[in-house]
């Protein structure tokens, strides 16, 4: 929860190596949760699995990813309980399944994919709904997209990511959620 986790990882004679996050889940829910991706060589989101090796009840939510490697949930062995909710990826894919005969149920609601694709593969049960997918190419869409996430643990920080599709000079954002009138803070790049 909370991570900042940018430009890891090494480029091997194969492809790129050292993702942010490698992680397998069998029982229980496993989160990743409100964390900024940027940078490295391999993938930002690496849920992945062997035959042997159980992909199973995720709920990732709430992420910034941009500029970075695909967001990735699949394996050889079928899925289950992928829950992806309100993620933000900028020059980024996310890609849901991968080599399993099947997959059981995922279920994405707002995540917001700009420069990127969204591929859900060999889902028996998918529920997919207010998805915002442009890749690149595609026509922009106009308006502003404001995506602000307090951290539940430090009430001193907040995740911000815009989308300016009308590429204003500027753009209002509002940190009642977060900050009271007269408080003062800072705005830094998840890189400085």
């Amino acid at each position: 929860y909370g991570c900042i986790i940018y430009d890891n990882g090494w480029v091997g004679t194969d492809r790129g190596n050292g993702h942010a996050i490698y992680t397998q889940n069998e029982n229980g829910t496993k989160g990743i949760a409100n964390c900024i991706f940027t940078g490295g060589q391999g993938y930002r989101i690496h849920a992945y699995g062997s035959k042997q090796a159980s992909v199973n009840n995720y709920l990732i939510e709430k992420n910034i990813c941009y500029n970075a490697g695909r967001l990735h949930v699949g394996g050889y062995k079928p899925s289950e309980n992928i829950r992806v909710f309100q993620n933000t990826l900028y020059n980024v894919s996310m890609q849901l399944g991968f080599r399993a005969p099947y997959n059981e149920d995922c279920e994405l609601r707002n995540n917001l994919i700009i420069n990127g694709e969204l591929t859900i593969d060999k889902y028996k049960k998918t529920v997919d709904q207010g998805n915002l997918v442009l890749k690149k190419g595609d026509p922009r869409t106009r308006g502003t997209h404001v995506v602000l996430h307090p951290n539940k643990y430090d009430a001193g920080r907040a995740h911000l990511a815009l989308y300016n599709g009308d590429a204003l000079s500027g753009v209002l954002v509002n940190f009642s959620k977060f900050l009271k009138r007269g408080d003062k803070f800072r705005l830094m790049s998840a890189k400085d």
